[in-house]
């Protein structure tokens, strides 16, 4: 396992394993003793809007995870037990949840060498049914007409960079002055032309974070090292 590196992604697993063995204290289940059969329940707590057969309903009072934030716990929740089983912990759990599935063409476009493999991982706590398309692209006439609607030359500047850049939001929120290398040769040297670093910054004002952690620059809107 490793250790917290301070990005929001670590943070969101973080919160969601702590919420799990609460779960587990309140049901007084050891590491070794949990079974299958008990993360299922615990999936359907935390996803549960109504009460369930099995008594007091889990995180009252909040709401309950959506199907996103299920396949967050879903994930959280086989890499711990695979890592314990690693250690000898609850092997048979372990196993339980290494299963495989035949790929879907979706899953072969999204992998390196997808037209080659015959099996996928499979996570059993995952939730089923149709996922959430991600949204789409702006249209053509979108730039122009967000321009007409700014009042501000920091807005024009973001909605340009936005679309000439290709800036991540939190990227482009997380630039300091010294980031931006508007003129030829700038004293860094890595980039004859104007660009702009990106960094990963974890104590912001405004909280934005890049989620790379590799310092890179955009130059004539490509990256480079």
């Amino acid at each position: 396992m490793r250790r917290f590196e301070g990005s929001n992604t670590q943070r969101t697993y973080a919160y969601s394993l702590v919420d799990h063995l609460r779960w587990l204290e309140r049901e007084a289940l050891e590491f070794g003793a949990v079974t299958l059969m008990d993360l299922e329940r615990y999936m359907g707590a935390v996803g549960a809007e109504i009460r369930m057969p099995f008594g007091e309903p889990w995180r009252a009072g909040k709401r309950p995870y959506g199907k996103d934030a299920l396949g967050t716990a879903a994930t959280v929740l086989k890499a711990f037990y695979t890592e314990l089983a690693l250690m000898k912990v609850n092997v048979k759990l372990g196993i339980d949840l290494n299963l495989a599935k035949l790929p879907t063409a979706l899953d072969r476009s999204r992998s390196l060498l997808g037209h080659v493999k015959t099996s996928m991982p499979a996570n059993p706590l995952t939730p089923t049914g149709p996922g959430r398309r991600h949204p789409k692209l702006p249209p053509e006439n979108a730039r122009p007409l967000l321009l007409k609607e700014v009042n501000t030359a920091r807005d024009r500047m973001v909605i340009d960079w936005l679309a000439d850049g290709g800036f991540r939001i939190g990227e482009l929120c997380g630039l300091h002055l010294s980031d931006l290398h508007l003129r030829d040769n700038s004293p860094c040297r890595e980039a004859r032309s104007a660009h702009a670093h990106v960094c990963h910054r974890s104590g912001n004002r405004n909280h934005a974070s890049a989620k790379t952690k590799y310092p890179w620059a955009l130059e004539d809107g490509m990256s480079i090292p």
